[in-house]
């Protein structure tokens, strides 16, 4: 039988003399993750010197800094960077992706294969610095399935050890996570140091128990727990409480001065009343479903209600050694803590309360103002069951907070505030008589199309920037050919690449820069009708307050808050079809 005749070669082979610097080395990234991000860790440098070994020993160009995940677990893909890394890969700016072992990728074997999938499609190889195989062949690929396989179970084995450790210091009586350190009013160990975050906790035969101490020691947190307790249950205000504790100087345990969010935490524990809490399995975690229509578990927020627990006796010292005498505070807390929960929940009217709330900001930081009202010694009588107009303060929030307003904070009562804004609807109302039909309404409509038109360009520029990358892409597997078909020089291709290079980087600079002023753009509208300005007048006496705040925001950008006591000059009304302010300190009122 005549055999086949030998097939045509279209390129040259590595055989048949090329040079070895005329053939484009592939680009690396390194990629690395630690579940657990400390000070004190080695593993990422661990994890970046086997991948450059691995690059160095297979001719692999590392062009880009390691990407790194520091403290994300392996077993969720959402808040890490693999995302990130497949945008890469579509856009082919790297060849081979490096791990140091097939854990660090995920312990999570069915999305980290779907992961590894999409980066092979897209022409992606991915190694694994000590656990190197060829992904390309069946063989290889069982055996990343296997590697991954193991790492999730590992993490499902630590998983059950974890679980295990907490149900027995539940059953003993003890706190678990960061109570095991120390807790309000608590220490650990009167031998030991103190804990320190991130750093590993000291142990003596004395606390190796772990059983916390009530502090009697500089000051009686006893004494503290009980006013905290009883005041609570009295119905005495919790910023009350807090400024107490600051003007005692008492902070929590980690030396952070309390405010109400922490006060909440500390009483909500019970552990002050005898009571160690755990999380009720149902409130961990909540079942998230995807676009595709997969699903998913993520935790929930830390931030839980206080119905989200289970209370157990602990075996710690309480405040009150009579057990009894716990529990009756106890349940009038939580009677408490529920009741305003419900109120909140159930008859909490979430609409605005005022006719301009939300609408006002500091002339001096920018930020927004938020109300209050009056001692109630120094109150006018309330009008229909809503205080007097002149009684509702806002203030700047910054200032109050921090204290930090370049401006020095400002204030306006309710009353100007909305004596300037019917004044500015008045001004409205009669300064353009022929409505939209005006010289003024026709130069507001142009400018709001023009502000369309900018918005339309921006969009035309992202697809040509999109269709300018993909031609670059073109021209560099075009140049690779070149190299291999010798038709164009070393050098020559070096400087066209790096050319490709420069337009690349320009193209994704100019493209951040557009995608941030559409993000940025603001709103601008052609101006309403006169009808429309006394339409809002007719109806502003007789509507709600939360209506009146959604007839003034159709219209109304912001109110600037001056210094001073004048009311002709204390607020700055800016419309909607107008630009929005500029920076602080660096503007000129609106007409």
């Amino acid at each position: 039988m005549t055999p086949a005749p030998a097939p045509i070669r279209l390129r040259p082979s590595e055989d048949d003399g090329i040079p070895a610097t005329f053939k484009r080395r592939k680009r690396g990234l390194i990629y690395v993750r630690v579940s657990i991000a400390r000070p004190d860790m080695i593993s990422p440098e661990l994890q970046v010197g086997h991948g450059q070994k691995l690059a160095d020993d297979n001719n692999i160009d590392i062009i880009i800094e390691p990407i790194m995940d520091l403290g994300e677990s392996g077993r969720r893909f959402e808040d890490r960077k693999i995302e990130d890394i497949k945008e890469m890969a579509r856009n082919r700016e790297f060849d081979v992706l490096i791990l140091w072992i097939w854990s660090r990728f995920g312990r999570n074997l069915k999305e980290s294969l779907q992961h590894l999938d999409d980066l092979m499609a897209y022409g992606i190889e991915v190694r694994a610095a000590r656990e190197d195989f060829d992904g390309k062949t069946t063989i290889g690929r069982f055996a990343i399935a296997q590697m991954l396989n193991i790492a999730e179970l590992e993490s499902n084995q630590k998983a059950d050890q974890w679980k295990d450790a907490i149900e027995r210091r539940k059953i003993r009586g003890l706190p678990h996570g960061a109570g095991t350190r120390g807790k309000f009013g608590y220490y650990r160990c009167d031998t030991c140091a103190a804990p320190e975050r991130g750093k590993e906790m000291d142990k003596c035969p004395k606390c190796k128990e772990g059983v916390l101490k009530l502090d009697e020691r500089q000051r009686s947190y006893r004494a503290v727990y009980i006013r905290l307790y009883t005041n609570y249950v009295e119905g005495v205000s919790v910023r009350s409480m807090v400024l107490w504790l600051r003007k005692q100087k008492i902070v929590n345990w980690t030396g952070r001065e309390i405010d109400a969010g922490d006060l909440y935490s500390i009483l909500d524990s019970g552990f002050a009343l005898g009571f160690v809490r755990y999380t009720l399995p149902e409130e961990k975690y909540e079942v998230i479903t995807r676009p595709d229509g997969t699903t998913r578990t993520k935790r929930k927020s830390a931030h839980r209600d206080i119905t989200s627990y289970l209370y157990y006796k602990g075996k710690h010292e309480a405040i009150f050694d009579d057990e009894v005498k716990c529990e009756q505070i106890w349940d009038a807390y939580v009677a408490r803590r529920i009741s305003g929960r419900d109120n909140d929940d159930k008859n909490h009217d979430h609409s605005a309360k005022y006719e301009v709330s939300g609408c006002l900001t500091c002339s001096g930081c920018g930020g927004s103002l938020h109300s209050m009202l009056r001692a109630k010694k120094v109150q006018r009588p309330w009008i229909d069951g809503k205080p007097h107009p002149g009684d509702v303060l806002f203030r700047c929030t910054r200032h109050m907070k921090f204290k930090d307003c370049p401006g020095g904070g400002v204030y306006v009562t309710l009353e100007t505030a909305v004596n300037a804004l019917k004044a500015w609807l008045v001004v409205q109302a009669e300064a353009d008589p022929a409505g939209a039909a005006s010289v003024a309404a026709r130069a507001a409509q142009v400018e709001a199309e023009e502000g369309d038109n900018g918005y339309d360009d921006d969009l035309i520029r992202l697809q040509g920037i999109k269709h300018d990358l993909e031609q670059i892409r073109i021209k560099e597997d075009k140049l690779t050919s070149a190299v291999l078909d010798e038709t164009i020089g070393k050098e020559a291709a070096r400087r066209r690449r790096a050319e490709y290079e420069t337009q690349k980087s320009a193209l994704r600079e100019e493209s951040a820069a557009i995608n941030k002023r559409i993000e940025d753009k603001p709103r601008i509208i052609s101006r309403p009708e006169a009808a429309a300005f006394t339409s809002v007048l007719d109806l502003w006496d007789v509507a709600e307050p939360g209506d009146c705040r959604k007839m003034a925001r159709t219209v109304v950008r912001t109110i600037r808050v001056n210094r001073g006591r004048d009311p002709e000059t204390k607020c700055d009304v800016w419309p909607l079809w107008t630009a929005p302010p500029k920076k602080p300190g660096d503007f000129e009122p609106a007409a």
